[in-house]
């Protein structure tokens, strides 16, 4: 497997496929980008052939592919890259008039099929991203970051089965490409298939420890299956390689609670709470440890925080209504209640 060295773009929104240039061609790969936790935004990452970037960062901004404004002359790698060049500034929109250019003096290129299927893709016009990428398998069916990024576009689709297929193929082409075995456990836990989404996750951790999205992924897929001693440890592992990751905290937390390991439980929330202040299902739940201590004052205490936060939060509402009851001499109804993962 090649080396490659990452360039980070800062400030991009993301989506999970690759951007590369076919080997026949300046090199261009980049890795899918990592999906957060808790939301689809992530970061590119292109491993660039530095010395084209620059050359063509020259004249980004007298880029025009409008068929009227072009010579005869025109060459289509030179088409192909003006496209890269405005892919490069996100002009996304104006970089398809580009490829579809090139693509018109010659429809047998792969990388001007490959390029028009990430403008697509960043477009989040997945139709027609699958489309591209299909041609650009046709011409090269060994380049498995096609494969890569035709499965992310069935997978925005809803098309699972083919998503699954392509990132097999991925695999198959380059057996140490984690992040096809991530999107491909997001894939199938998505199906229900959390067995076989957990051995995806294994993959990639085996080929990236380091990878703590995959070892957080694992870990909530156990919680799920009530393997709870095996769910702590993979959290761990998360832990270890992101501590600020506050998610995994909390659901630490929550796996300690349901086990009555109510100190640990404890720990867990104190330590997603420094992290994330502003957390309130981990204020809740920290009260639900504390009252099983019978550290009442605490408790309510830690629910009245969950309902500053959130002044609608109705099981914190509940809580604290109950303990204050209970404080009282009163008989409550309602039993305690905790936030899930």
């Amino acid at each position: 497997m090649k080396p490659q060295t990452w360039l980070t773009i800062a400030g991009v929104m993301i989506s999970s496929f690759i951007s590369n240039v076919p080997r026949s061609h300046a090199q261009m790969i980049s890795e899918s980008s990592l999906p957060a936790i808790a939301s689809q935004s992530q970061l590119y990452a292109y491993n660039f052939d530095r010395g084209l970037l620059e050359e063509l960062s020259k004249y980004e901004q007298n880029i025009d592919c409008e068929a009227s404004n072009l010579s005869n002359s025109t060459h289509y790698q030179t088409l192909i890259n003006w496209g890269i060049a405005l892919q490069n500034h996100q002009r996304y929109q104006e970089s398809l008039s580009c490829f579809e250019q090139a693509l018109a003096i010659n429809s047998d290129v792969e990388q001007a099929w490959y390029r028009q299927g990430i403008s697509f893709s960043h477009l989040r016009q997945y139709q027609q991203a699958a489309l591209s990428y299909q041609q650009a398998i046709r011409l090269n069916p060994n380049e498995h970051t096609a494969w890569y990024n035709q499965g992310n576009a069935y997978k925005h689709l809803g098309q699972y089965e083919q998503a699954i297929a392509s990132f097999h193929k991925a695999v198959e082409l380059e057996p140490d490409f984690h992040v096809a075995y991530y999107q491909l456990g997001k894939v199938l836990s998505r199906m229900g298939q959390m067995e076989a989404a957990i051995a995806a996750y294994q993959e990639v951790t085996a080929i990236n420890p380091e990878y703590y999205r995959a070892w957080y992924n694992m870990g909530s897929l156990l919680n799920r299956l009530e393997r709870y001693s095996e769910a702590i440890a993979v959290y761990q592992e998360t832990l270890k390689f992101q501590p600020s990751q506050h998610q995994a905290w909390y659901n630490l937390g929550n796996i300690h609670l349901k086990l009555k390991n109510y100190s640990e439980a404890i720990a867990a929330y104190e330590t997603a709470i420094q992290l994330k202040p502003d957390y309130s299902l981990a204020w809740n739940n920290h009260g639900v440890a504390l009252e099983a201590l019978h550290q009442n004052q605490q408790a309510l205490q830690s629910y009245g925080k969950a309902i500053q936060l959130d002044p609608s939060y109705e099981k914190a509402l509940n809580n604290h209504h109950r303990l204050l009851l209970l404080e009282s001499g009163s008989n409550p109804i309602l039993s305690n209640v905790i936030e899930a993962e």
